[in-house]
């Protein structure tokens, strides 16, 4: 259909958001390391992806505030669903090949739960673009992140 002027439809698209959301909170809890933090997919939408995470003691530092790559794996999980949220065509492999985050505001109180935001900014042939946040309970931004996903597509 492309090759008509007619372009492709995204996989959330074609099998719509409730069916997508499904799948990825599926995905998500088949992985060991989300499966430990508690991590959950909110919503997802083309190109965006929301995720909670409630705080443990486990994920304290010695300086009494939330570790950095506890924020760190929330938001690389939020923008890559985000991204993944745009796959056309066959199925590919795709990772991050980059992510720069800035940590804006600690986040001392392990009692609550945060949110991450991804959004895909771009998708093409062998990038996609993406950016997220993370906010407390009272919705205080507290790390802003900037990354790149390498996309392989089958031969």
């Amino acid at each position: 259909m492309a090759s008509l002027g007619i372009p492709a439809m995204s996989l959330i698209q074609k099998v719509g958001e409730e069916v997508f959301l499904h799948r990825a909170r599926e995905i998500t809890a088949s992985q060991p390391l989300f499966s430990w933090l508690g991590a959950s997919i909110v919503s997802v939408s083309e190109g965006y992806c929301e995720m909670q995470l409630p705080l443990r003691e486990e994920f304290v530092n010695d300086r009494n505030t939330v570790q950095g790559t506890i924020l760190f794996a929330l938001l690389e999980a939020a923008t890559f669903v985000a991204s993944r949220t745009l796959v056309k065509g066959k199925a590919e492999m795709d990772f991050h090949q980059e992510m720069k985050i800035n940590f804006i505001k600690a986040v001392r109180k392990v009692n609550q739960t945060i949110k991450a935001n991804g959004r895909a900014l771009h998708r093409g042939r062998s990038t996609a673009v993406v950016e997220g946040e993370v906010y407390d309970e009272a919705g205080d931004l507290v790390a802003k992140a900037l990354g790149t996903i390498a996309i392989l597509r089958p031969k």
